[in-house]
């Protein structure tokens, strides 16, 4: 797997951030209108009961972890911090979302870093799961 920065030239930006460079979009700046376009992909899936989480992350995170890397940091953070089954699940992901971004820093990120945990239902049910187990 290839890890970015992807760039763009000319423009010399990463791709999401050169839907606007207008270095990489006019001629008389020797730019190309044809290089990025800002039509995005659009995907629509039906969130199903068994989705735990869903984490949405700049370039900053994903220039230097790839998706098997953030879903294992969340879930050993979660393990880790979750321990009460009165606790909040905001709680939890804040601090997976902090392990995140260490993560990236560790791995000397020189971008913004920007993450958001989307939990559902299933992931507070698994981790008290985990947590009943545990307690036997």
């Amino acid at each position: 797997m290839v890890l970015g920065p992807h760039r763009v030239y000319p423009g010399r930006l990463s791709v999401s951030r050169t839907f606007g460079d207008i270095e990489a979009k006019r001629i008389k700046y020797g730019g190309n209108p044809k290089v990025v376009i800002a039509t995005p992909d659009i995907k629509c899936f039906k969130i199903e009961d068994n989705y735990d989480f869903v984490v949405l992350g700049c370039d900053g995170i994903f220039d230097k972890l790839n998706n098997e890397q953030v879903i294992q940091a969340t879930w050993e953070s979660a393990r880790k911090n979750f321990k009460e089954r009165t606790q909040t699940i905001h709680q939890v992901c804040g601090m997976a979302v902090e392990k995140i971004m260490k993560a990236s820093v560790a791995e000397r990120t020189m971008d913004n870093i920007t993450v958001v945990i989307i939990a559902f239902k299933n992931f507070k049910k698994m981790l008290k799961n985990e947590v009943d187990t545990i307690r036997g």
